[in-house]
């Protein structure tokens, strides 16, 4: 008889694999497979370890033969915790690649990429429940306030809404339905809520929006990238009004078409309702949402429904560029000059970089928009590497606003609000009233005001873990700082020469608030800014007053400059718009320039055209000039030049090693040590070291902080030159009690 074959995988006699652990550790550790347990072992399964005196969950990155022990004995793997890989070998190398490019420890982006890290167990999403309302037999018989009129009609109108929606609709809406339901003329029922879209459900209107022809050139050229399943880039250049958010959801739908999955990245997921109402009202529950308004059960359900194609979209913050599809086609980075798209603390990846990298890896089209590219994106099409398209026209022929600009270097003698009305903004602000228009108010600098200070001794307020002064919160009635986000009661006496002359200095976008509420008190006046839209529902409400016309005058950050359609404003305002020159960053007049950009965008989007006037003390400054006359080519000409003399980004790498520890001394030594160490390698690379030297807030959250600035030739490959070097020497600052951290083309300079 013929003997019968053993077609099952066939293991070598001890198993072992490399596991990476979510801890800032540069390699992964190597453990031993129980006998019987082999066929477990896959790349991406969650494994339970011994780790030191603790247990930790780990992914299994690799299987190897053990010859790495060097005669040690490695430790078994305590538990398989998948039967099939929680990570795909395929999102693996991409989270592989992007932790090299970020010069982080794998482990390190697991924490970052995954919802909750790696959990050790996945708990099933806890329901959130929201109440909705809905007509009661002869609800509408009866007395009623106009309020509660309202209540009864969009009820009516709607069959079934929730509390959220009602209040969006009409302000304090829900307060008035448990009133009506209360005496039996609504009905309020309990029901499990969406966990994908708690923004403003406006209505689809793609089947009344005819494509421009500037918009079908431009799809025309993504559809065939699309179609040939290659990677192709493209910077999509379109002024504010010019409809980008038609093309990247048309786009979408040509991907669809191909059975491939879509990204589409925005700043900030609080900052775009209208575009999540968009997106739902055209896809409807095909869509996943990542951002961390989610719980996170809520997030690791919507991330298991993406990596496992039961949605073909993905709408998120930065961190939705890990989105683990299986065959993404197209990553959309919207408004991709914006710094949100550069995380902040931990683990400092370019959202957009990163999406580029992706694309590359997965063979997808990569689309980035604004209506001011980054220079950064602007090489890529000078280059090749990318190619542009443009929308040069606003729909429906509309203009673009005029921009005055007016000198306030003369009105530093003045007072109080005079010192920030122009007469040129307050007779705008009056004209627009005067014709029933709307205004907005830009000021990019939250609270009522930046400092206090002591008359009698000059002596500012500071935090007492940071070296700035606090920012006076009259709401609140504190002192906050924020940087560390320490509150204390505003003081009665100065703590230096015990005088009781203390002044708030400057001005925040509470105190203009309350200035413009004051002068035009027939006005309808609201805010926007972090600190409005951290209560629950606020930001929806506020921009549901704009679109119904209840608010006369909105003054806010730059919150109100992204995304934002409301044809009803006419005026734009500029309060002060040299503060982001301040900032010692190289970036600083590019930044200024694009925000200018995008506010001044917000007027003049309806029938009426706009107008926008700009206050500063650098009136000559080319940002504010180029902006002035919305020159954008004029301005990156002049920018890209300047960068290319100084080998900035994008004709140059940077690389900032923070350090900080709690002892000055110890820091400083630890930062020396690191540089004495790099500077020969680094030198014989061609590569510029500055530093060490004190950040330039040198001292927040108790820490003192350091840092070392290297600058690098264009195209120079950080991801495989500086891992060996770093190794060692996190190792060496450790030993100072000091912490050091890697940012590649840093976007974030002051600490």
């Amino acid at each position: 008889m013929m003997e019968r074959m053993d077609l099952r995988p066939s293991f070598p006699s001890t198993l072992y694999v490399e596991v990476a652990v979510p801890l800032p550790i540069d390699h992964p550790f190597t453990y031993r497979v129980p006998p019987g347990m082999e066929e477990r072992a896959k790349v991406g399964v969650r494994v339970l370890v011994p780790f030191g005196p603790r247990k930790v969950t780990g992914l299994i990155v690799a299987r190897v033969d053990g010859s790495s022990l060097s005669g040690r004995e490695a430790k078994p793997v305590l538990a398989f915790l998948d039967d099939e890989p929680y990570v795909t070998p395929r999102h693996l190398t991409f989270l592989s690649a992007a932790a090299g490019e970020c010069l982080a420890p794998l482990g390190e982006m697991l924490r970052a990429a995954l919802p909750r890290g790696l959990p050790r167990k996945d708990a099933p999403p806890a329901p959130r429940t929201e109440t909705v309302f809905g007509p009661a037999e002869g609800g509408d018989d009866g007395p009623a306030t106009p309020k509660q009129r309202q209540v009864l009609a969009a009820v009516r109108e709607a069959g079934e809404i929730s509390a959220m929606d009602l209040s969006l609709r009409v302000p304090g809406g829900a307060d008035a339905a448990r009133r009506l339901a209360s005496k039996g003329r609504l009905v309020a029922m309990l029901r499990e809520k969406p966990a994908v879209f708690s923004a403003e459900r406006l209505p689809d209107m793609s089947g009344e929006i005819t494509p421009t022809s500037h918009q079908e050139a431009a799809l025309a050229k993504i559809g065939v990238a699309l179609a040939s399943g290659k990677f192709a880039a493209f910077v999509l250049h379109g002024i504010t009004g010019s409809g980008k958010t038609e093309v990247y959801l048309r786009a979408v739908e040509q991907v669809r078409q191909t059975g491939r999955q879509a990204v589409y990245l925005v700043p900030e997921i609080a900052l775009t309702p209208q575009l999540l109402g968009r997106v739902a009202s055209r896809f409807g529950g095909e869509v996943a949402v990542l951002h961390s308004g989610l719980s996170p059960a809520e997030r690791t359900a919507q991330w298991r429904k993406v990596r496992a194609g039961e949605v073909f979209l993905c709408v998120g913050a930065r961190s939705a560029v890990f989105s683990p599809f299986p065959a993404p086609g197209l990553f959309i980075v919207d408004e991709e000059h914006d710094a949100a798209y550069k995380q902040g603390e931990g683990i400092r990846y370019q959202a957009r970089d990163l999406a580029v990298l992706r694309g590359k890896m997965e063979n997808a089209v990569v689309l980035l928009g604004s209506a001011t590219p980054s220079a950064e994106s602007v090489r890529m099409t000078r280059t090749g590497e990318a190619t542009l398209l443009s929308l040069p026209e606003r729909i429906g022929g509309r203009e673009l606003p005029g921009i005055s600009v007016v000198d306030l270097s003369g009105r530093s003698s003045l007072r109080g609000a005079d010192r920030y009305f122009s007469p040129e903004l307050e007779s705008a602000i009056e004209e627009t009233l005067a014709r029933g228009e709307k205004v907005m108010l830009f000021l990019n600098r939250r609270g009522y005001a930046p400092a206090i200070t002591c008359l009698d001794c000059g002596q500012t307020v500071h935090c007492r873990n940071c070296r700035v002064s606090l920012t006076f919160h009259q709401q609140q009635d504190i002192l906050l700082c924020h940087y560390c986000d320490s509150r204390t009661k505003p003081p009665e006496r100065c703590a230096a020469c015990g005088g009781h002359k203390l002044a708030q200095v400057g001005i925040g976008t509470e105190r203009l608030l309350a200035w413009a509420a004051k002068r035009w008190k027939e006005a309808r006046v609201a805010r926007l800014d972090s600190d409005v839209s951290r209560r629950r529902g606020a930001y929806g409400e506020i921009l549901s007053r704009m679109h119904s016309g209840e608010v006369d005058i909105l003054v806010g950050t730059q919150m109100i400059a992204k995304g934002h359609d409301f044809p009803e404003v006419t005026l734009v305002g500029v309060l002060l718009a040299d503060l982001s020159l301040s900032f010692p960053d190289f970036r600083s007049s590019e930044r200024t320039f694009q925000i200018l950009t995008q506010v001044a965008g917000r007027a003049g989007r309806g029938d009426r055209p706009g107008k926008v006037i700009v206050q500063t003390f650098s009136p000559e400054h080319v940002c504010i000039r180029a902006a002035s006359r919305h020159d954008f080519a004029g301005f990156m000409e002049e920018e890209l030049a300047g960068r290319k003399a100084l080998g900035y980004p994008p004709f140059g790498r940077m690389l900032l090693l923070r350090l900080w520890g709690p002892k000055a001394d110890r820091a400083l030594q630890a930062a020396q040590e690191v540089a004495e160490a790099l500077a020969e390698p680094v030198a014989a690379m061609g590569i510029r070291l500055l530093g060490p030297a004190p950040s330039p807030i040198p001292f927040v959250k108790r820490k003192h902080h350091f840092q070392i600035l290297l600058k690098m030739p264009e195209r120079f490959p950080v991801g495989d030159f500086f891992p060996p070097l770093l190794r060692p020497l996190r190792d060496l600052v450790r030993k100072h009690g000091v912490r050091m951290e890697a940012d590649v083309d840093p976007y974030h300079m002051m600490v």
